[in-house]
């Protein structure tokens, strides 16, 4: 399984509506939230619903938010995966249940780390 510091893998999955969404039309361009989800179920639509709602609500240009029941190799379903726009995983949840996966507005903080963090100064402490 990916871990932080890794690179996400060049992916494409069908996002909940069934558009197709590559990962190359993101890359580079922008952070991405990446929720993968087991099946249909109630907890599925309700987290998925959830996290819709509230990255719509961001008026945000800078991330995209993707939703999706297809597997992406080397990542964890049920799981969430938070990558800066050149693809380095900055934090990832698994969980055995959609329940216990992070509340939206704690990948939302993951995504303003993202967008204030200052690449030379981290260069500099490793």
């Amino acid at each position: 399984m990916l871990q932080p510091h890794d690179l996400l893998p060049h992916f494409e999955v069908a996002d909940l509506g069934g558009e197709r969404v590559r990962y190359s039309s993101t890359w580079q361009r922008k952070n991405l939230v990446l929720a993968m989800l087991p099946d249909s179920d109630p907890p599925s639509r309700n987290y998925a619903d959830r996290l819709i709602t509230r990255a719509r609500g961001l008026n945000d240009d800078d991330t995209e938010w993707i939703v999706t029941r297809d597997p992406v190799e080397g990542l964890p379903c049920p799981g969430v995966v938070v990558a800066d726009r050149w693809g380095e995983i900055a934090h990832v949840v698994h969980s055995s249940q959609v329940e216990d996966l992070p509340p939206p507005d704690e990948l939302i903080e993951w995504v303003r780390y993202l967008q204030y963090r200052c690449p030379e100064c981290e260069g500099e402490a490793k």
